[in-house]
C-alpha cells in the first residue's frame, strides 16, 4: 500500500540488474531519491557494466556524488540529533543512526562492477569521514566537565561502522521457556518494624 506514496512511484521491487549506463542511471537516481535503499543496492550488485572511455567516468562521478551527498545528509542529521541533546541515550541513538548510514555508504562504495581501486579510494572517503567526525565530536566533548560526552563517544566510535551486521535475517526466535527463570525462595520476608 505503501508504495503509492512513493516519491516518483517507481519503485525497484521487480526491476532487473542493470547492464547499461541508462539502467545504471535510473538506479542510483532511486537511490537519490530514497525511495527503497537497501533494495536498489541488492539491485546495483547484481547489475553489471562494460567500462568503456566514455561509460567509466560518468558512472564514477555519478557515484562518489551519490556517496557526497549521503555523508553530507550524515552529517547534517548527526548535528542536528546531538544539538541540545544532553541525555546519554539521545548521544548514543544519534551516534548509531549515524553509523548506520555510513555502513550503507559504505556497502555503496564496494559494487562489484566497480574496480578495486576506485572501491578503496570511494571507501576511503567514508573512513575519512568517520575519523575527522569522530575527532570533531571528541573535540567538542572536552568542553563537558563531567567526562560522560567523552566517554560515550570514545565507547561508541562512529569508525565502526563497518562492524554492524547487516539485518537481512531475522533475529532467532526467543525460547518459549526464558532460560533465567527466578528460583522460587523457601524462605518469606521478615518485616521489621
Amino acid at each position: 500500500m505503501w508504495k503509492w506514496f512513493r516519491r516518483g512511484g517507481n519503485t525497484t521491487d521487480h526491476q532487473a540488474a542493470p547492464a547499461s549506463y541508462a539502467q545504471w542511471s535510473q538506479c542510483l537516481d532511486a537511490l537519490a531519491r530514497g525511495d527503497d535503499d537497501e533494495n536498489c543496492l541488492q539491485t546495483l550488485y547484481a547489475g553489471s557494466l562494460h567500462w568503456s572511455a566514455g561509460v567509466a567516468p560518468l558512472f564514477v562521478q555519478r557515484l562518489s556524488d551519490e556517496v557526497q551527498r549521503r555523508l553530507n545528509v550524515c552529517a547534517d542529521r548527526l548535528q542536528r540529533d546531538l544539538h541540545g541533546s544532553g541525555h546519554e541515550s539521545l548521544v548514543v541513538r544519534a551516534i548509531v543512526q549515524a553509523r548506520v548510514q555510513l555502513y550503507f555508504v559504505h556497502r555503496l562504495c564496494l559494487l562489484p562492477t566497480l574496480p578495486p581501486d576506485t572501491r578503496s579510494q570511494l571507501a576511503g572517503e567514508v573512513r575519512k569521514f568517520a575519523e575527522r567526525s569522530q575527532q570533531s565530536l571528541e573535540a567538542s566533548a572536552r568542553t563537558d566537565r563531567s567526562g560522560q560526552l567523552a566517554t560515550l563517544l570514545r565507547n561508541n566510535p562512529l569508525t565502526r561502522y563497518d562492524a554492524l551486521v547487516p539485518q537481512a535475517q531475522p533475529p532467532a526466535p526467543a525460547p518459549s521457556a526464558p532460560a533465567c527463570t527466578p528460583v522460587p525462595s523457601s524462605r518469606k520476608r521478615n518485616i521489621l518494624l
